[in-house]
C-alpha cells in the first residue's frame, strides 16, 4: 500500500484483471473466459470499445505462448520487496501467454521456471563461497529467502484490489494512535574551562 501512486493505479488495474481471470477459470464450467476476454469485457463495462485490438493482439501473442510463460516465471522470480513491478509485468505475460496454452498449462510453465531458477541459484550457493569479502556472493540462506519473499509477493497480486477496497472502506472507521513528540534531547552546556588561580604577587 505504500508503493507510489501510478504503481498503485498499476497493481489494482493488473490485480482486477488477474483476479477476473481466475475467478472465470474457476467458476464457469463450459467457454472459459481468456485473460483478453475478461479484458475487453472490463473496458466494455467502462464505455470504451475495443474493436479488433483485442483480436490483433491475441494473434500476436499467441505464437509465443510459451515462451511469454517462461518470461512471467522469470518476472516473478525477479520481485523483491523494493522491486514489485516485475510480479505485474509477470502476471501481464502468464495471462497473454495463456491465450495460446490454457490457463494450467501457463501457470504451471510459470510456477516451474520460477521455483527452476531459484533451485539453480540455490545449488550454485552451495558451491560458492560463504565469506562476502569484496563482492556479491549467492548464500544458501539468502537465496531461498528471497525466493520465498519473490513467490509471496507473486502470488498477493491478485488480491491488490480487494485488499485495497477494504483498506479504503474501513480507513475512516479506525482510530489511529497520536503521534509520539520526543522532546528533543537536552545538550547540556559545555562547562567553561577555569581559569588557572593566579598566586598573589608578594613585594
Amino acid at each position: 500500500m505504500d508503493r507510489p501512486r501510478w504503481q498503485q493505479v498499476l497493481a489494482f488495474a493488473v490485480s482486477l484483471w488477474a483476479l477476473g481471470w481466475i475467478l472465470g477459470q474457476l467458476l464457469v464450467s463450459r467457454d472459459r473466459p481468456s485473460a483478453l476476454d475478461v479484458l475487453a469485457h472490463f473496458a466494455s463495462r467502462l464505455g470504451l470499445t475495443t474493436g479488433e485490438w483485442s483480436e490483433r493482439l491475441s494473434e500476436v501473442w499467441q505464437s509465443g505462448g510459451g515462451g511469454l510463460a517462461v518470461l512471467g516465471g522469470l518476472l516473478w522470480a525477479a520481485t523483491t520487496e523494493r522491486g514489485q513491478l516485475p510480479a505485474l509485468l509477470g502476471w501481464i505475460a502468464v495471462m497473454i501467454g495463456a491465450e495460446r496454452l490454457g490457463y494450467q498449462p501457463a501457470m504451471l510453465l510459470a510456477v516451474t521456471t520460477m521455483v527452476s531458477f531459484v533451485v539453480v541459484l540455490w545449488l550454485a550457493a552451495l558451491t560458492s563461497s560463504r565469506f562476502v569479502d569484496r563482492r556479491a556472493v549467492l548464500l544458501p540462506r539468502d537465496v531461498l529467502r528471497a525466493g520465498v519473499t519473490a513467490a509471496a509477493l507473486s502470488a498477493v497480486v491478485p488480491l491488490f484490489a480487494p485488499g485495497f477496497f477494504l483498506d479504503r472502506l474501513g480507513r475512516p472507521y479506525f482510530t489511529k494512535p497520536p503521534r509520539r513528540v520526543f522532546p528533543a534531547a537536552s545538550i547540556p552546556e559545555q562547562a567553561k574551562p577555569q581559569e588557572p588561580s593566579r598566586e598573589p604577587e608578594h613585594p
